[in-house]
Order: structure tokens, then C-alpha cells, then sequence
């Protein structure tokens, strides 16, 4: 748990920073935007290559190849593992090529599809076909971006891969501060604003080509006995039911996204993005950066044959898990309202957004822990030739997705197709646990009641103290005539540092695994930062 916890906490300093200006992006995003019928057809048009890109690249392929690539280093060496990166670095350039292509030609059909035509607001939909016929070429550069990030994980280099998301927003937040600058009118700026991002996949792309020249690699186009190498067959054979497990769930997302656009009111799909940009932020901190290390290290397990060692790694991965997605999940579901308003109530974005994107962020908040064990569980599965497992999981959360909003969300709007999502991840880890305690076995810990019992204790404490220094702060700025934006805040900031100062007090004191190293968290942070004295 320690050793889980030290690794990833580096990569979750340069993760945060990632997660930070995501928000910031988003900031500027929705300032310039709003909850717009710009800001809808935007989310859509984002969302097609992203699709694609999470169902070929950074889903299916990042899953099957981490493992692959890992075995090849450990049974043969480097130059064979690097021979299988050149190898799938031409296949996926060929074939996200190929869909990009298809991708601007039935751009027209691809919105039509996925909005469901906007319920015939035809300037939405032209809106949206002509962003998406910008923003296609990203599915290229993002798959490969993804390849070379699997490679310098699998090689335990974890900061370039944990920086280049930085990047990306970077570049992203320049582009919109130079359109705010220029002061274009709303549908000239989106257009750029849809270049930019172009541009940004670049720059996130290339930013890992130093750190892989470093180890050796160098980016070739090689097709030559493409098909005749088992070890290109085997990330094939895992990528298969992969790709059908993250085809249901993509299903998931498509379908969600016409309930969303056949809504009546604007803002609907743009108040579930801003809500899930929040939403990720500790997953993107927090989960993502423990299941990072925890799958190099099963991956590595697994090459040794070591189930008892996977069993151990994939328990301390699930252990940090439940400790910091839990308290981000209380802290977040009492804030969600203060901190969508501090972090977009500006510009375009009026307080009634602020309710209503509020109200969906409680809503995914509820999938916080779920969502984040999931991370940690679904690779495990990969790394012992067990695909068909997530696949089992992925279909079963989607069935439940979609049938509840089918049912509800003409009734319960935005915050019901966020609770159907939560309800679906719900059911995936359920599916993988007992696939787990089937497959590998069950994960020993003698103190798990005490643990859990912890882990409430300290959650109720910080909750109360959340909410009721919240309270306190509404109440204060009711009468004020000015100041008040300053002071909440202010407020949120303390609200935030009192609850993680309780949480890991009573952590601590209750012995949880990982507490102490989490206390220390801000002084290494500082320390990183180069403010720490001496």
C-alpha cells in the first residue's frame, strides 16, 4: 500500500497539474461559451473522434498492449518490445487514418446519429457537422499519443505520460485566451476554437517523443511481417472482446447523448460535459495515477507468474482507492453547487447554469468510488489473458444505463442521464469483483471491517464540518453588497483544507493503510513545488 501510494502520488502531482488546467480550459470555455447552442455543438462534435479514439486507442488498445508490451521486455528485451511499438504504431496510424477520412466525409451523418438531428434545430446540426470535420484529424494524434504513453508506463517512466494531458490544455488555454483577446463574435471563436484543439493533440502528442528517445525509441513505419508476429496477434486477440466491451459502453455514451439533445431547453449535453470535467478531477488525480502503477505492476506480475503477488498489488491499488475516492466523493457531492459556481459562473455561464450543472455533478458524484475501482480492476484482467470478463462487466453496465434512462430522463432531465451512468458503473465493478474472487481469488485483508469502519468514521466527520462551514459562509454573505464572490471563494478553499485535515486526522488515527503517507501529501507537494524552507 505504501510503496502504491508513493509511486502514484508522483504521478499525481503532474496529474493534478493536468486536472487543474483541464478546469481552467473549461473555465475560459465556459466564459466565452455558456451552456450555448455554440457549447452543444461543440460537446458533439468533440465527442465523435473521442469516441473513437477511447474505443480503438486509449481504451482497447492501451488495455491489451501495456500487458503484451511488458511481457516482451521481461521474456525476450527491449528491442523486441520496441519491434511490437513499431508495429502497432503503423496499424493504428492506418486505420484511425482510414476513419478519420470517413469521419469528414459523413460528418453530416455521424451528428445526425449521435444528436439525433437536434430535434431538427438544422443550425445546431450544421454547427456541430462543420466542427466535427475540424476536429477529426485529433482521433489520429490522440491514438497515438495513447501508443507511446502505454509504452513509457509499461517502462515505469510515468511523468511525460502524466505531463502531456498538461500540454495539451496549455496549448488549449492559449487558443482561448488569444480568441478572448480578439474579441470574435461566438460563431467565428468556435471554429477556431475547434483548430486549437487540432493543434493542442499535437502538442500532447509530441511532448512524450523526447522522453521515448531517451530509452532508446524512435518512431518507424514498419508493416513487414505485421501479421506474422504472435505477439501483434495477441494484443488482436485482446482487443477483440475489448473493443466489444468499450463498444457498449461508447453505445452507452451515444445513446446518452441523444436523450440529452432531445431535451427541450439549450445546455443540456454542455451541462453533462462541464459536470464530468469536474467529476474527473479526482478520478484523473487520484485513480488514474494509482491504477497507472498498479497495472504496470500486475502486468509485470503476471509475466513472472506471480498470483500472489497481482493479488497483493491489485489489493493495495483498490485500498488507496476506496481511501481517496470516498472522501473526494463526500467533499464533492456537499460542494458540487460553490464549486461549479467558482469555477464557471462567468461570462456566458449565468447562475441558473450553475443549479442545473450542479445537480448533474451530484449525480455523477454518486459513481466517484465505483468508477475509480473500476480503473484499478479492469486491467487485472489483461494481464491474465481474462478479457472476456471486463466485456461481461462493460455490457452489463450499459444494459442498466440505458435501460433506466430510457425510462426517466424525460422526467428527471440532465441529473437523471448522470445517475444512469453512476447506476451502470455501479454494476461493472460489481461484475469484476466477483470475477476477480472467481479468477484470481479473494484478496486477504483480516482488518477490512475495520477499515470500512474507518473510512465512514472519518468520511461523517469531514462531511459535517464541510457542511456546516458551508453553511456558515452562505449564511455570512447573504447581507453583503459586495466581497461576497471573494469570500465564497475563500471559503471553499478552507472548506476544502479543513475537511482533508480531519479526514486524514482520524484516517491516521484509526491506522488506515496509506493515511500517513497522505498526510504528508501537501508538504511533498510543496517540497516538488520548491516552497518548502530548508
Amino acid at each position: 500500500m505504501a510503496e502504491t501510494l508513493r509511486s502514484s502520488g508522483r504521478v499525481s502531482i503532474a496529474v493534478a497539474l493536468s486536472r487543474v488546467l483541464g478546469l481552467v480550459r473549461e473555465q475560459v470555455f465556459a466564459a466565452m461559451f455558456g451552456a450555448s447552442m455554440a457549447a452543444d455543438a461543440y460537446a458533439v462534435a468533440f465527442r465523435i473522434p473521442n469516441l473513437l479514439r477511447d474505443l480503438f486507442a486509449e481504451g482497447a488498445l492501451s488495455s491489451a498492449f501495456v500487458p503484451t508490451f511488458a511481457k516482451a521486455r521481461t521474456e525476450e528485451d527491449q528491442e523486441a518490445a520496441y519491434q511490437l511499438g513499431h508495429f502497432i504504431f503503423t496499424g493504428l496510424l492506418l486505420v484511425t487514418g482510414l476513419l478519420t477520412a470517413l469521419g469528414v466525409v459523413f460528418a453530416d451523418e455521424l451528428v445526425a446519429a449521435i444528436a439525433n438531428g437536434f430535434e431538427g434545430n438544422s443550425e445546431k446540426a450544421q454547427l456541430a457537422t462543420q466542427l466535427t470535420q475540424i476536429m477529426m484529424p485529433l482521433l489520429s494524434i490522440i491514438s497515438l499519443s495513447a501508443v507511446w504513453m502505454g509504452m513509457l508506463n509499461a517502462q515505469s517512466s510515468f511523468m511525460a505520460p502524466a505531463y502531456a494531458p498538461a500540454m495539451f490544455n496549455v496549448a488549449s488555454i492559449a487558443v482561448g485566451g488569444t480568441l478572448l483577446v480578439l474579441g470574435l463574435g461566438v460563431q467565428e471563436a468556435i471554429f477556431w476554437w475547434a483548430v486549437g484543439t487540432v493543434m493542442a493533440g499535437v502538442v500532447q502528442a509530441t511532448f512524450q517523443l523526447p522522453a521515448l528517445r531517451r530509452l532508446g525509441y524512435r518512431p518507424r513505419l514498419r508493416l513487414r511481417g505485421f501479421f506474422r508476429s504472435p505477439r501483434v496477434r495477441k494484443v488482436l486477440t485482446l482487443m477483440a472482446p475489448a473493443i466489444v466491451g468499450l463498444a457498449a459502453v461508447q453505445i452507452n455514451v451515444f445513446v446518452n447523448t441523444r436523450f440529452a439533445a432531445s431535451l427541450p431547453d439549450d445546455g443540456p449535453i454542455a451541462q453533462l460535459s462541464y459536470a464530468f470535467r469536474v467529476f474527473y478531477l479526482p478520478i484523473g488525480v487520484f485513480s488514474v495515477a494509482v491504477a497507472t502503477v498498479t497495472t504496470t505492476r500486475v502486468s509485470e506480475d503476471a509475466a513472472r507468474k506471480d498470483f500472489a503477488a497481482l493479488t497483493s498489488s491489485a489489493g493495495e491499488g483498490l485500498s488507496a482507492v476506496w481511501m481517496l475516492m470516498s472522501a473526494s466523493a463526500v467533499g464533492l457531492f456537499i460542494l458540487a453547487e460553490p464549486v461549479v459556481q467558482l469555477l464557471f459562473e462567468r461570462g456566458a455561464f449565468e447562475h441558473q447554469a450553475t443549479i442545473e450543472t450542479a445537480a448533474v455533478l451530484r449525480s455523477y458524484t454518486l459513481g466517484l468510488l465505483p468508477y475509480g475501482l473500476v480503473k484499478v480492476l479492469a486491467p487485472v484482467f489483461y494481464s491474465i489473458d481474462r478479457p472476456r470478463i471486463p466485456l461481461i462487466a462493460s455490457v452489463s453496465a450499459v444494459v442498466v444505463n440505458i435501460t433506466f434512462n430510457a425510462l426517466t430522463y424525460e422526467q428527471l432531465g440532465a441529473p437523471g442521464i448522470a445517475l444512469g451512468t453512476t447506476l451502470g458503473v455501479l454494476v461493472n465493478v460489481l461484475v469484476l469483483r466477483v470475477g476477480f474472487a472467481r479468477v484470481i481469488g479473494h484478496i486477504e485483508n483480516p482488518r477490512r471491517l475495520r477499515e470500512f469502519a474507518a473510512l465512514v468514521l472519518a468520511n461523517a466527520i469531514m462531511g459535517g464540518a464541510v457542511w456546516g462551514t458551508w453553511w456558515g459562509v452562505e449564511r455570512l454573505v447573504e447581507g453583503m453588497a459586495w466581497g461576497g464572490s471573494l469570500v465564497r471563494g475563500l471559503a471553499l478553499l478552507a472548506a476544502c483544507a479543513l475537511g482533508f485535515v480531519l479526514f486524514v486526522a482520524v484516517a491516521r488515527l484509526l491506522r488506515y493503510p496509506g493515511a500517513e503517507l497522505l498526510a504528508n501529501l501537501p508538504k511533498k507537494i510543496l517540497g516538488r513545488l520548491g516552497l518548502r524552507r530548508g
